[in-house]
């Protein structure tokens, strides 16, 4: 069943406009100036616009769980963003130190400084505007995706705090290569926060499972829902996105009917459920302890 996801769509809408808006504005002022600082901003709002785009794509599709020939599509085109967008940030850093060194050999000069100032102003009130409402909207619905947007753009916010210091001491001091240094320290601190996409990238790729706290829990519920269990085998799990897939065999006392047996594998499935909603759980039912017998799934 769908649910109604119009109050986090919105906020990822606001997201994408603010970042259209922040492109235009800082790439044309860095056409005007020339500021590397500016360029690795207007890289930094376009990678933005390409995330929040993703996490609208991603909140749309939520719900579309029904595709009879991919049963399992919905979050493996992740990976596939993952790497595209790890490439663009290495393409655009070493786009960046390639400009940043030749600036600092060639001395070009920063122009319309005044004007690059009042931009990057303009943008620090903009984007806390944005972060300020995503956080509102991240109390409001405690969804993670605001969550990780909010976040995004709070690290958005410091860089351009870190872009207008470096013009205001050019302005004063006209030590060009102040802009250079900036933009570089800006694109190894993206480079180093960015770094989660590559290792939620190999994860999904190699199916982690939970975290062995989390384990700990469903072990907990299997042994203690019904005294009937006798026991419990090839626990597996994986997380993919948002969705949680477990599955394990139960072990019975051979008496046991299959419709006592379907009962409690409901019972305890309940419970997982509860703490794990968005878990997908496939039991098997044994009548025996098989494990020395090899996985059969």
């Amino acid at each position: 069943m769908k649910t109604d996801t119009s109050g986090v769509i919105k906020p990822i809408i606001m997201a994408n406009i603010t970042a259209v808006i922040l492109i235009i504005i800082k790439t044309v002022v860095w056409l005007m100036s020339g500021s590397l600082a500016l360029l690795s901003s207007a890289l930094d709002s376009t990678m933005d616009f390409f995330v929040s785009l993703f996490n609208l794509y991603v909140i749309k599709t939520s719900n579309d769980k029904d595709n009879s020939i991919y049963n399992y599509w919905k979050w493996k085109i992740q990976w596939i963003w993952a790497v595209l967008e790890w490439a663009i940030v290495w393409f655009s850093w070493i786009s960046l130190i390639y400009f940043a060194i030749k600036k600092i050999i060639n001395k070009w000069a920063i122009e319309n400084l005044n004007e690059s100032i009042y931009v990057m102003i303009a943008s620090i009130i903009i984007t806390w505007l944005l972060v300020s409402y995503l956080s509102k909207m991240a109390k409001k619905t405690n969804n993670l995706t605001i969550r990780a947007d909010m976040l995004h753009y709070t690290t958005d916010l410091y860089t351009n705090i870190w872009i207008i210091v470096s013009l205001i001491l050019i302005k004063y001091t006209w030590y060009i290569i102040i802009d250079s240094i900036v933009a570089i320290i800006i694109w190894i601190y993206i480079l180093t926060s960015s770094k989660w996409i590559i290792t939620e990238w190999y994860h999904m790729l190699m199916d982690r499972k939970l975290d062995q706290e989390i384990l700990n829990q469903i072990i907990n519920t299997i042994l203690n829902t019904d005294t009937r269990v006798s026991s419990y085998h090839f626990l597996n799990s994986r997380k993919s996105w948002d969705d949680i897939f477990i599955d394990f065999h139960l072990v019975f006392d051979k008496e046991i009917s299959l419709l006592d047996a379907h009962h409690i594998w409901d019972k305890i499935e309940l419970e997982i459920k509860k703490t794990l909603t968005q878990a997908k759980i496939l039991i098997h039912l044994d009548p025996y302890d098989d494990s020395d017998e090899g996985k059969s799934f």
